[in-house]
């Protein structure tokens, strides 16, 4: 009917004009949920055109929850080939602002509460709504997060994101991203939290209490985890960004070290004049008892790198590759020659971004010999010239090569290790590699291609390249 309709279209604007004032405000809480509503014939919509779902009031007598906005935002998908019919993508959004003096608990509790309620409506109203395609998303004044697994059901989880970005936000948060659970590891996942610098230790603390995995940013400081913070480390990084000149401190723990940015140019004063201090500081590794590398960088080149408060990792060696028992080591061995070893290229393997190859050198010979050190490698693309702008790194920091005694007709191995690049617009890639197992004797052109495989390694100039010390390898 005409009345109730502007009366409809004016509710969902004041709630549209109302949210956008909510985060305007300062800290909002938004999470998305998708849930797997049951598929039945339904509407479509046309393409590009969004409607909003008739919701019953039943939802107003759920204490806390200020408004609720469901809508539908179907659209029509052409079909990609000749021929091929148009499909429909059935999404639906659902907007749910709560009062904004509402405490962690109360704030989960309407959280579950509304979505029993909206839940069987949406099914009814819009059947057709695809799981990966349908999510929820809770406003507070205060506080802002975002929840986005596929298939939750409305419990727990999402109660304790919701109340865990409150507490975020009472303790000094101005905008809180996050999802319910880590998909992989079924823990609390990652909260994004902005806030001034001047509260990232704070809120480094709360987070810990509460074992939410938290990124943490404000002014020039950033600490990066996928792991419950460290307060200790997020002092360090805070403390870090408020030296002279510098314009940022990044620390991406545990695996990474700590970045910090300076304004100048290399020989500047200031690049060695912050190095020293994080040698000096005394103040890491607390928590963690991990050592912690650095670099500090000039915004127009230079660099140094160190330790922070000089404490360096003990060394370590290149464990042995498969499960076989430790070859013996027999001190008496002599040194293997360049003839003992016949070198060869082992193979590669991808995953999540990563990439690995796998060198091998034989011992021919009829007696045991003993290698210790790194491989020398260079890179050549398909015209057979060096990529010399690809850099050799240590396989890590404190790794250093072990004497490994090679028994007849076995092989040690060695990694190379390099994060992927982009083969768009057929750049120079890697086909063949200079391997001398021992460096300063004449180096054995490999070839990369793997049958059924790559046919090269997608190194390219300005590749940054880990390669490590030899190690027993498996056998074959």
């Amino acid at each position: 009917m005409p009345g109730s309709t502007r009366k409809r279209e004016l509710r969902v604007g004041i709630v549209v004009v109302g949210l956008v004032l909510l985060i305007a405000a300062g800290c909002a809480v938004v999470m998305f949920w998708a849930r797997p509503f049951v598929s039945a014939a339904g509407t479509t919509t046309p393409e590009g055109v969004s409607r909003f779902l008739d919701l019953s009031d039943e939802w107003r007598s759920v204490p806390g929850v200020r408004e609720v906005l469901a809508v539908d935002e179907s659209r029509r998908i052409p079909g990609e080939d000749f021929g091929e019919a148009d499909r429909v993508e059935h999404a639906v959004s659902i907007e749910v602002s709560l009062e904004e003096d509402l405490s962690g608990a109360e704030a989960a509790a309407a959280s579950r509460e509304v979505l029993r309620v909206v839940s069987p409506e949406i099914t009814r109203l819009a059947p057709e709504a695809e799981p990966e395609r349908t999510s929820v998303t809770f406003t507070i004044g205060r506080a802002r997060v975002t929840v986005g697994e596929r298939g939750l059901n409305p419990g727990d989880a999402m109660g304790d994101a919701l109340a865990d970005a409150v507490a975020l936000c009472e303790a000094g948060a101005t905008s809180v991203s996050s999802t319910v659970t880590d998909p992989q590891t079924g823990r609390p996942a990652k909260a994004d939290v902005e806030a001034p610098q001047a509260r990232l230790v704070a809120l480094a603390a709360v987070a810990r209490a509460r074992q939410r995995p938290v990124d943490l940013r404000g002014g020039d400081a950033w600490y990066r985890s996928n792991e419950v913070p460290d307060p200790t480390a997020v002092r360090l990084v805070v403390a870090a960004s408020e030296q002279p000149s510098v314009t940022s401190a990044q620390l991406a723990a545990p695996y990474e070290p700590l970045i910090v940015l300076v304004e100048a140019a290399e020989g500047d004063r200031v690049i060695g004049d912050v190095s020293r201090w994080l040698t000096v500081y005394h103040g890491y590794p607390v928590g963690s008892g991990q050592p912690l590398a650095y670099a500090v960088e000039g915004t127009r080149g230079g660099k140094v790198e160190g330790w922070v408060g000089g404490r360096t990792p003990a060394p370590t060696t290149m464990p042995p590759f498969g499960d076989r028992a430790p070859w013996p080591a027999d001190p008496a061995a002599p040194s293997c020659r360049p003839s003992d070893l016949e070198v060869s290229f082992g193979g590669q393997d991808a995953a999540l971004g990563s990439r690995q190859a796998w060198l091998r050198a034989r011992n021919l010979g009829r007696r045991a010999c003993a290698i210790e050190g790194v491989p020398d490698v260079a890179f050549l693309n398909a015209a057979g010239a060096r990529q010399t702008e690809v850099m050799v790194k240590p396989y890590e920091p404190s790794m250093v090569p072990e004497r490994v005694v090679v028994p007849p007709a076995q092989s040690v191995m060695a990694v190379i290790d390099w994060q992927a690049m982009s083969t768009a617009n057929d750049p120079d890639v890697t086909t063949e590699l200079l391997v001398a197992a021992i460096p300063g004797s004449t180096p054995t052109t490999l070839g990369v291609a793997v049958i059924d495989g790559p046919s090269d390694l997608d190194i390219l100039d300005g590749a940054e390249v880990r390669i490590s010390p030899w190690a027993q390898g498996t056998s074959g």
